[in-house]
């Protein structure tokens, strides 16, 4: 039971350590020091979502969903944030666990 709370508290330190808004990120310096791809192009697979990238500081590419393709808003091991490498289709967003369209 010890080496389960140990391994649980590790995992949260690491996660708090590169989420979008665990300690590395509330340093001033670190986009400063983040070397972003510039001109970044996604496959025609993926959706280039600005400022996605760890910390928000560089644009990265998500898989793009499409209408009926499952999605999760947040994730259970995200602790409630969204899954940072996946999103629907432009006019898209994510409902009850499935892309839809926006009006439906």
């Amino acid at each position: 039971m010890k080496s389960l709370a140990l391994v649980t508290i590790v995992f949260f330190a690491v996660y708090q350590a590169v989420s979008s808004d665990g300690p590395l990120c509330e340093n001033p310096d670190t986009c400063a020091n983040q070397k972003c791809t510039e001109n970044l192009v996604c496959s025609d697979s993926q959706i280039l979502v600005q400022n996605g990238g760890i910390c928000g500081c560089c644009d990265d590419c998500y898989l793009k969903l499409y209408e009926g393709q499952a999605c999760t808003k947040s994730s259970p091991l995200a602790f409630g944030r969204k899954n940072p490498k996946e999103k629907c289709a432009d006019g898209l967003v994510c409902k009850q666990g499935k892309c839809a369209k926006l009006n439906s």
